[in-house]
């Protein structure tokens, strides 16, 4: 009886000391991606160069594998969130553990098919009105109209919660960079290099009215690896109002560099989908993103957001639409973005990678789509498909290269895409998205005049 006794007590006492329980889910996703890509640099006499996309460094036919694994554990009051991500180009060396006998391979670290933790979210809410949140999942300020000033999946840690019935606010700091010098030297202190950090602070406050959210933000970018700091105003609008889905938004950018060079730009985005019936949705819409008219002067007016998501936007965005892979050789817009903001370089002060350039063209698109579900006559099969006309907003920092000495068209050229998918079932889908980019007279000028084009086959699985 004593030892059962002492049994009982040391398992009392062990399960006092021992954490709280919670069931944890989980969830994930497979991809395969048979991609292939073809002259991004508009010229077919030239060897087509490295692209960037989630897998790595890739050209021609390549094939992606995106896998993720996910899984969350929650209470009244917090959750905890983490998705692992491998993320690779399928080849040997990805695929195994080992190269065998060296550590590294073209200077590159062997990390074969490990996963990482690509998004992580912890929430606590101590009332509705303050919920604290942090980790590096999926942030955006303004992802659901034209995504032209950021949404992207950075480290942050803030607040948000619900004011009043019709009223929210998200607060985020932001440290996009905050790398550490370290060094033995005795004159320095280990501490964070100024030279390269990048922080945002930004606000958000959503007021329903009607049908409407209207959501003005402000965005604070201390980017000192581009010795900038510029303030960001601007709000977003989405809703609905009968047949019709509108959005837009509006933002400016107001700020300077250390050299006392000004900043200042602005972008607007509108757009307006009618829910015509199941199979077919159509949607026009404008962007638009300012141009810097002379690298030469001190007034840097090209837009650059702190990391532009075209990609992912509901109306506009196609994840694996040709504009948004990396024409950063050409037409000068990175992976997810939509605006030529790499075309000249000079004047960063934002953009993916904190690679934007001030003296960028800008740009105008014109876009007509629609998407709907074909069920009726094929089951299970949807679709999306949409024509971008691309404008220069302008063009005297383009080098003409076709007729030296001339002014570069303001023409970019046309983008085309057709994206089908046919769910098989719950968990697995086949999508298809074919797209091409036809030169206008601008990208002629400086490139070439030869079609670029890139097809993408995905089977996707999820549970």
């Amino acid at each position: 009886m004593k030892k059962l006794l002492m049994l009982v007590a040391v398992l009392v006492a062990v399960s006092l000391a021992a954490p709280s329980w919670a069931a944890i889910d989980f969830f994930g996703t497979a991809k395969v991606k048979p991609t292939y890509y073809k002259n991004f640099d508009f010229d077919d006499d030239a060897t087509d160069k490295i692209i960037v996309n989630e897998g790595g460094l890739a050209k021609g036919e390549h094939v992606r594998a995106e896998l993720r694994l996910g899984w969350k554990a929650s209470g009244e009051k917090w959750s905890v969130k983490m998705i692992a991500e491998a993320d690779v180009i399928m080849q040997k060396d990805t695929a195994d553990r080992s190269y065998y006998t060296t550590a590294e391979k073209g200077n590159n670290p062997n990390t074969g098919g490990e996963f990482g933790i690509e998004r992580v979210e912890m929430l606590y809410k101590f009332m509705p009105q303050l919920e604290l949140q942090t980790g590096w999942d999926i942030r955006a300020l303004d992802i659901k109209s034209g995504g032209l000033l950021y949404g992207d999946d950075h480290p942050f840690l803030g607040f948000r919660g619900q004011l009043a019935e019709k009223t929210s606010y998200e607060l985020l700091y932001i440290p996009i960079q905050n790398m550490t010098s370290i060094t033995t030297d005795p004159d320095h202190f280990y501490e964070s290099d100024e030279m390269n950090d990048w922080r945002v602070y930004s606000l958000k406050v959503t007021q329903k009215v009607g049908g409407f959210n209207i959501a003005p933000f402000y965005a604070y970018s201390d980017n000192d690896n581009r010795e900038a700091q510029i303030n960001y105003y601007g709000a977003e609008v989405t809703g609905k109002a009968g047949i019709f889905k509108p959005s837009c938004e509006i933002v400016f950018a107001d700020g300077e560099f250390d050299n006392g060079a000004d900043i200042s730009s602005w972008a607007f985005y509108a757009g307006a989908e009618m829910e015509l019936s199941k199979a077919f949705n159509p949607y026009v819409a404008v962007r638009y993103t300012q141009g810097d008219d002379d690298a030469s002067d001190d007034d840097v007016e090209g837009w650059v957001g702190i990391t532009d998501i075209g990609r992912f936007t509901p109306l506009m965005g196609m994840d694996g639409g040709i504009l948004s892979e990396d024409i950063g050789q050409s037409y000068g817009a990175t992976l997810y973005s939509y605006a030529p903001e790499r075309a000249v370089g000079g004047a960063g002060y934002g953009g993916i990678s904190n690679g934007g350039s001030g003296n960028n063209p800008g740009q105008f698109i014109a876009a007509l789509g629609a998407k709907g579900d074909l069920s009726a006559m094929i089951d299970k099969l949807s679709y999306k498909t949409q024509v971008f006309f691309i404008w220069y907003d302008e063009t005297d920092n383009l080098t003409n290269n076709d007729d030296p000495g001339e002014d570069v068209d303001d023409y970019a050229g046309t983008t085309f895409d057709l994206q089908l998918k046919y769910a098989l079932e719950k968990n697995f889908s086949v999508d298809y998205i074919f797209g091409i980019f036809v030169p206008g007279d601008g990208l002629e000028d400086q490139f070439g005049d030869d079609v670029a084009m890139t097809n993408c086959l995905s089977f996707n699985w999820s549970y």
